[in-house]
């Protein structure tokens, strides 16, 4: 059974090449085409033109170029699906039928060269909150369908690792004095004068970190050059703090930029200083200590796992609905984790309704604590499968206790794949915050859509 014929060209040898139309035909049963029915539309539409509306988009017809959201919402859902970024959905749709008929452009000779840059603008519009509201479309259609289990609730922490190498203390302040460094340069090419001293500074960190990393044995040398760095770098936000006064009511969009690089550097300072101060004697990583100046979210997490001790990235909280789908939810490192059970009962909430609660709750040991086994069962969870801490007793019978050590293995087992090359959800590409916000998010829906998809393949074998 065929969905359709795309005709494209093909080019024929010779010294004078002519085209030739040749038919493509494509199976209804696709993979591709069985999700593409499935979908909610109108509902995926109104989100994501809702998002596209408040970052600016013209969706409305007003002055200037028309955004064309029956090609972009297709568009965005398939290059969330085969979790590309934006050069490769062009590549893709330049090379593949499918996918042309997919966003419903199979007679459409533009669809194959469409360009990356108007690509990579529509997913970043859509933002965050974007990319979450779709994927609690994607669970409740897919719960429509019969494939959600919603009695089933099992979730678990993990870490999504940032591309960074290992953040040593001079390696770190390094990175802070850079930043600087760029923005000052920035506000000089501006036209700002009386700057060459916080330069002349940041040029001091840098071979102050090189003789740091080069010049100097053992771990006393190493701690007084560490110290020197600290009141070098001390000295330069003295000397750059007039500027942010100082520019704050310049128009120049350069100018601002530069000044809010600046000032997140100021913000970031005073925490980053207690963590260096608190390793200096102590030789230990402080709980909550900032790893990269430019994404201070990131924190390393004492994970105390076999081989790593540390993990260094965004904290996530991962939870997994019988039937398989994933929630996620980015929570501070560190955090309480005797609240995870109840932060994923309101993740399960916002999708299936403040009153609704599934009959088996798991969790590992680290959420084990009387309050938060109350709250759950006061919720109107059956079972609340928490595993005690030390000689504590279960408060779940043995055949409970079974199917909540599948339960986790599954999970487990969910996350093992998220992280893996497909679905991209560790050391994701992106360095800037808006975008690396939407990594973790993106990376989840696409598994989902990818369920979503499977499932449906099931169904028609």
């Amino acid at each position: 059974m065929k969905a359709g014929v795309h005709s494209m060209p093909e080019a024929c040898s010779g010294a004078s090449p002519t085209v030739q139309l040749v038919q493509i035909e494509v199976s209804s049963t696709h993979p591709l085409l069985l999700l593409k029915r499935a979908l909610p539309w109108d509902a995926l539409t109104e989100v994501m033109t809702r998002h596209w509306r408040q970052h600016g988009k013209n969706i409305d017809g007003g002055p200037g170029l028309p955004w064309d959201v029956s090609l972009y919402v297709p568009l965005v859902v398939l290059m969330l699906i085969k979790a590309f970024d934006a050069r490769q959905m062009e590549a893709y749709l330049a090379e593949n039928v499918v996918a042309r008929v997919f966003i419903g452009r199979q007679h459409d000779p533009q669809a194959q060269r469409r360009d990356h840059s108007n690509i990579a603008r529509a997913y970043a519009a859509l933002g965050k909150a974007g990319i979450d509201e779709v994927n609690h479309l994607v669970i409740k259609e897919a719960h429509r369908f019969g494939f959600v289990d919603e009695g089933r609730l099992s979730a678990d922490t993990t870490a999504q690792e940032l591309p960074i190498g290992y953040p040593n203390e001079p390696g770190i302040l390094r990175g802070l004095a850079q930043r600087c460094g760029r923005a000052l340069t920035q506000m000089q090419q501006r036209g700002i004068a009386g700057l060459a001293r916080a330069l002349d500074q940041v040029q001091t960190i840098l071979r102050s970190v090189k003789e740091h990393h080069l010049f100097t044995s053992g771990k006393a040398d190493k701690r007084q050059v560490l110290i020197r760095i600290l009141r070098e770098v001390g000295e330069l936000m003295v000397q750059t703090r007039p500027l942010l006064q100082r520019l704050g009511s310049s128009a120049d969009a350069v100018m601002q930029r530069a000044r809010s690089r600046l000032m997140a550097m100021h913000e970031v300072i005073k925490p980053l200083m207690g963590h260096i101060v608190h390793w200096i004697p102590t030789g230990k990583v402080a709980a909550h200590k900032i790893v990269p100046v430019g994404i201070p979210q990131a924190r390393a997490s004492v994970r105390n796992k076999a081989g790593k001790k540390t993990e260094f990235g965004l904290a996530y909280l991962i939870s997994r609905l019988g039937g398989g789908y994933l929630l996620g939810e980015r929570i501070v490192a560190n955090a309480d984790e005797r609240q995870m059970p109840l932060k994923a009962l309101a993740g399960y909430r916002a999708i299936f309704g403040q009153e609704a609660t599934p009959e088996l709750v798991v969790y590992d040991r680290g959420g084990d604590s009387t309050p938060t086994r109350q709250q759950l069962a006061l919720a109107g969870g059956k079972d609340v499968g928490i595993q005690p801490k030390g000689n504590r007793p279960w408060s779940v019978a043995e055949a409970v206790r079974e199917q909540m050590r599948s339960e986790r293995g599954r999970t487990e087992g969910s996350i093992g794949t998220l992280k893996s090359n497909r679905y991209k959800f560790n050391k994701p590409k992106e360095r800037l915050w808006p975008t690396l916000e939407m990594a973790g998010p993106r990376s989840i829906l696409s598994f989902n859509l990818n369920k979503f998809m499977r499932d449906l393949v099931a169904l028609t074998q």
